[in-house]
């Protein structure tokens, strides 16, 4: 790896003591050939303070503190804060940077802790983003961008590094279809509830994320859960909805679709198994 500034890599991890920090960029190029790819790391937390950083699509001249510098994505936790109770909270920025011009993508808050792990992944003009959580949050980036994954720091106290690096490959295999033999849905006047089984992502995938669901064409909701409500509909009403599973770096299966009607005000509830399944579109946006 590329170092650029001042970071200080040792035994223990990455520490940059200095205002104006460093970077570690590497110098091998992505294997399938695309500027694509996921770092995570593992920060240790024993003091506030600090900002730590995971670069993707990046120059051997990324670096975050002091003047900044150099094209690139970047996920950084800024400042993070440890309270008498164990408590931890921090800013988490992500940036996207043009030969040293750089654009705020998003801004916000989330807990940390000593030994978390933070995940950054492009794929496309999408980044995912884990701030030590188990699914992704995605913001749409510009794109498609070139350069190579790295890590950077700078205003660390004594005892804070980055002690842990991986960097790996984007999944692009989506996962299987919901199995639409074993989606069911129940109607009621003003609610709908529809389940189904869960999907296994294949042995070498990411693992499922979650499922989006739409409603007539449109976004609906996510959920991590296998069955959702829809509290939103009234008496004598026909949606039509679809299902996608979407694996950790933003592939979707091909989605189910179905259609339920809700019941007239003089008819009973219609709870059971659903009827044929009309055909599937080709993607769930």
């Amino acid at each position: 790896m590329g170092d650029g500034g001042r970071a200080r890599p040792d035994g223990s991890g990455l520490a940059a003591p200095d205002p104006a920090g460093g970077s570690l960029i590497s110098r091998l190029p992505i294997p399938d050939g695309t500027a694509e790819a996921e770092v995570r790391m593992t920060v240790r937390l024993t003091a506030s303070g600090g900002t730590y950083t995971e670069f993707l699509q990046a120059t051997p001249d990324s670096r975050t503190g002091g003047p900044g510098g150099g094209t690139h994505v970047a996920l950084e936790m800024q400042d993070p804060q440890l309270d008498g109770n164990g408590h931890c909270t921090a800013n988490f920025a992500l940036l996207q940077s043009a030969a040293g011009v750089t654009t705020l993508v998003s801004l916000f808050q989330h807990s940390c802790r000593n030994g978390m792990v933070m995940r950054l992944a492009v794929h496309g003009a999408v980044a995912l983003v884990w701030p030590d959580t188990a699914t992704p949050v995605e913001f749409s980036i510009a794109g498609p961008g070139a350069g190579r994954p790295g890590i950077g720091a700078y205003g660390t106290p004594a005892g804070n590094a980055i002690t842990e690096v991986q960097l790996g490959l984007i999944d692009r295999t989506a996962p299987p279809a919901i199995d639409k033999q074993h989606l069911g849905a129940s109607a009621f006047r003003n609610r709908i509830d529809v389940q189904w089984r869960p999907v296994e992502d294949d042995a070498a995938g990411t693992g499922i994320a979650a499922y989006w669901i739409a409603r007539d064409g449109l976004y609906l909701m996510r959920t991590t859960a296998t069955m959702f409500q829809d509290l939103t509909v009234k008496p004598g009403e026909t949606h039509t909805y679809a299902i996608a599973a979407v694996d950790q770096h933003y592939n979707f299966s091909r989605p189910v679709t179905f259609a339920v009607s809700t019941p007239k005000p003089q008819d009973a509830p219609l709870p059971g198994i659903l009827p044929n399944i009309p055909k599937i579109p080709a993607r769930l946006k």
